[in-house]
């Protein structure tokens, strides 16, 4: 799953200002200083995710939009802290204008976004926090209780008894590590529920699905599963090793393609939807506002800014409390909007 405007391995240096059509841009009027060009580095935790895709186009939209700012992105092909800490540290050096980044590892990239922030470069956080960090906000869903969802969502449909396993990415990463503390904070509610593994794909779509075949052939009777990512779903085989139905699924990412069909045929019964176009696109605003000396009033006192969840399924009205879900042909609507926002907002300039 390649969007257009992945590039992979690829050092991308996009250039978004005012103006950029074909006709030249008239000069300032007498006494009128130039607009001044902000440069922004947008670091996801790697390339070879399509999550990070829409974050990138969200991104360029709202670089767009302003009309002054130019985005740099890049990271490690995969998950490597010590390279996306290498990446962040020649930002740095160049001494750009901001830099927003989905940390692979809280504590490895604390130290260098600390750094930054003292030489006077704003930071925000996105996806994946280093709260302990000296970064000015963080925009992402509440991961805790995104995974305390999840638990109770993957509870309700397998009625509350039964083996479940936990999927995750990256070990260290600070979103996914409060999202399975979150499933095992929930399912402790449920006595009859046994958690007996939690197993680590890398963000790798491949390992997931080796994961996943190798613990249902070790427990062909599993309840469920409580994926805190979608990295399996992002294949056509991801899932091939859970027969529907029996073992339900609650995952996350229901993004275009693979992810919606695994909900239309019954795998997934339950996916939790990210803000992904507005990782990039609030980045940019947060960025921005720092860079201009002003605050971000949508943070809290920790700067957390909390973008919200869907809760999506293939059919709400099948669910006792439908208001709190949203049905997938409904999610599609509103994700193909969003998308086409921000390639519009783009192509005009």
């Amino acid at each position: 799953m390649r969007s257009r405007w992945f590039w992979a391995g690829c050092l991308l240096f996009v250039v978004v200002l005012a103006g950029c059509s074909r006709r030249e841009a008239s000069p300032p009027a007498t006494g009128e200083q130039p607009q001044r060009t902000y440069r922004f580095a947008i670091i996801p935790k790697q390339l070879d995710n399509p999550v990070f895709n829409y974050a990138k186009m969200g991104a360029l939209g709202a670089a767009a939009k302003l009309g002054n700012v130019e985005i740099y992105w890049n990271a490690p092909e995969t998950n490597d802290e010590a390279k996306q800490a290498q990446i962040f540290e020649t930002y740095v050096r160049q001494k750009v204008d901001g830099i927003a980044v989905s940390c692979v590892n809280a504590e490895v990239m604390r130290r260098v976004i600390d750094k930054a922030v003292e030489e006077g470069i704003p930071v925000v956080t996105w996806d994946s926090d280093s709260p302990n960090s000296k970064r000015q906000a963080f925009f992402g869903m509440d991961d805790y209780e995104a995974g305390k969802v999840i638990g109770e969502e993957l509870a309700k449909l397998i009625g509350g008894k039964g083996k479940v396993a936990i999927l995750s990415g990256v070990q260290g990463a600070q979103n996914l590590t409060l999202r399975v503390q979150g499933v095992q904070d929930a399912l402790k509610a449920y006595p009859d529920i046994r958690i007996v593994t939690t197993v680590y794909c890398n963000d790798d779509a491949t390992r997931a699905e080796s994961l996943i075949n190798s613990v249902m052939q070790q427990h062909p009777d599993l309840a469920g599963w409580a994926m805190v990512g979608g990295w399996p779903l992002f294949t056509k085989t991801g899932l091939n090793g859970i027969k529907p139905g029996e073992t339900k699924v609650v995952a996350v990412d229901p993004l275009e393609g693979n992810p919606w069909m695994w909900i239309e045929k019954g795998y997934v019964q339950v996916c939790i939807g990210q803000k992904v176009f507005d990782w990039g696109a609030k980045s940019v605003e947060m960025l921005y506002n720092l860079a201009q000396g002003k605050g971000i009033p949508q943070a809290d006192e920790k700067g957390f800014v909390n973008s919200g969840l869907d809760i999506v399924v293939l059919d709400r009205t099948k669910f006792q409390d439908p208001s709190r879900y949203i049905s997938l042909e409904d999610y599609k609507k509103m994700f193909e909007q969003r998308k086409q926002e921000a390639q519009g907002i783009e192509a005009k300039q």
